[in-house]
């Protein structure tokens, strides 16, 4: 895997990617039309304001020249920071680059502590941070997708 940190001349694909990946990994919870109102170009737009944001950062993940993945992380001067988006094309999945990605995370930038949030019911999502060091802090909120939904935040102190 090669993980290329995104620029501004990257917006549509980065666009695509996360639209398509996002889409892929909720299909079976958020409802249809909530889902079919993130589009490529809702994705590319969020990314160029993103861009404006110094402490905003967008990682394009690849196998080989294929852009398979999209992570968006808030940063606060390498003490912390949050993965506010991690996703990977559905054909890509279970294949570790989640797994490296955390890593080069974590070695790269060298957080104290890396937080997220993880809808309460993905149960999948919630073994894989887990699996990675990562710790329920007991905080929850409530979000709307279409209807509402909990989310738990996790964090991985080292």
């Amino acid at each position: 895997m090669r993980i290329k940190k995104a620029d501004i001349n990257d917006a549509d694909l980065v666009g695509y990617v996360h639209s398509t990946a996002w889409k892929q990994a909720y299909k079976d919870i958020f409802p249809m039309d909530y889902l079919e109102a993130d589009t490529p170009e809702v994705r590319a737009c969020e990314f160029r304001e993103a861009c404006r944001d110094e402490r905003i950062l967008y990682f394009l993940l690849y196998e080989d020249k294929t852009a398979i993945g999209i992570v968006k992380v808030e940063s606060e001067r390498n003490e912390r920071c949050e993965i506010l988006s991690i996703y990977i094309l559905e054909k890509y999945r279970n294949k570790g680059y989640g797994k490296q990605f955390i890593a080069y995370l974590k070695d790269t930038f060298e957080y104290k502590k890396i937080y997220l949030w993880v809808l309460e019911e993905n149960m999948k999502a919630r073994f894989f941070y887990e699996s990675e060091g990562f710790c329920l802090t007991g905080k929850k909120r409530d979000i709307n997708r279409g209807k509402y939904f909990n989310q738990l935040q996790y964090v991985n102190v080292e």
